[in-house]
């Protein structure tokens, strides 16, 4: 599940897109402060030598502190294995966007991808895959169903331009790993893709909202992982276990959402808003 740069995850993504890049850019709130980097290392020692957890506990409990050196430290000293609390270290990442209202409209990216995907959806359910491609104006004869979706994500996320883009684009990409892995069968045409209904919607909007959340605190907090994790390996288990827990909290949050009933042809960021919304405060609310 390794997404960062530094460690290589596992390859041959059937869906990654030629041109893609794994770009980073530099308004990530991520600091390369030297002074701050040595300030948290030295912390994070004295408080793996005093192993003292329960006092940062109480200290978080009384005064929270939403800043980005609080929510950069805790994802640290998790990734270093100074402290096991991943609940947290989401917790105080949430915190540090101004809570999970500021979080959530802040996403705008994700907000936009969650819709237009959304839109894909329901028009390939109520109308045709053949239909909806040709109104995106996606040549579909005789071309393989892996093919096609390539072309989809160029569509509902086209190269990124700013972080934001960059953040919806690799969410878009995992989202339709999935899709492809739900319809695949022995036809790799576009019959394949007259499976998208309803139902399939139900379960894929959530999944496309935990994959730009994920990849979202990837970008922000990645280097965290890289550089405090004992190895690469440890790496890939530490976003992997952040992703299953995102993943479960979306789930559980959004379940028993009927996304059929949202006009997604339509004007429908306030309501997607919402749903990004919902999942941010649970994890915000987990501290």
């Amino acid at each position: 599940m390794g997404t960062s740069s530094m460690y290589n995850g596992p390859s041959g993504n059937p869906l990654l897109p030629d041109d893609f890049e794994d770009t980073s850019f530099p308004d990530s709130p991520e600091s390369d402060n030297p002074q701050e980097s040595n300030e948290e290392t030295q912390n994070g020692n004295d408080e793996s030598d005093n192993g003292d957890d329960g006092q940062e506990n109480q200290q978080n409990s009384n005064n929270i502190d939403s800043s980005w050196s609080t929510a950069k430290k805790n994802m640290s000293r998790y990734a270093s294995g100074t402290s096991n609390n991943y609940k947290r270290a989401v917790a105080t990442y949430v915190k540090a966007h101004g809570g999970a209202k500021r979080a959530a409209k802040s996403a705008s990216s994700g907000i936009k991808s969650t819709a237009s995907f959304g839109q894909f959806l329901i028009n390939s359910s109520n109308q045709g895959i053949r239909e909806t491609l040709s109104q995106y104006k996606i040549d579909y004869e005789g071309r393989a169903a892996k093919d096609i979706l390539n072309d989809v994500i160029n569509r509902l996320a086209p190269v990124p331009v700013t972080k934001e883009d960059s953040v919806a684009r690799k969410a878009i990409i995992r989202t339709m790993e999935v899709l492809y892995e739900r319809i695949d069968d022995e036809n790799k045409d576009i019959s394949t893709l007259d499976k998208i209904d309803k139902e399939l919607l139900n379960d894929m909007i959530p999944i496309q909202i935990e994959s730009y959340i994920y990849e979202r605190i990837i970008n922000d907090l990645g280097s965290r992982i890289e550089t405090k994790s004992s190895s690469p390996a440890d790496a890939i288990s530490k976003e992997k276990e952040l992703k299953e827990y995102i993943n479960s909290k979306v789930e559980t949050t959004l379940k028993g959402n009927d996304f059929s009933q949202i006009d997604f042809n339509g004007n429908v960021s306030k309501e997607v808003e919402s749903l990004y919304n919902q999942c941010y405060k649970v994890m915000e609310d987990m501290l």
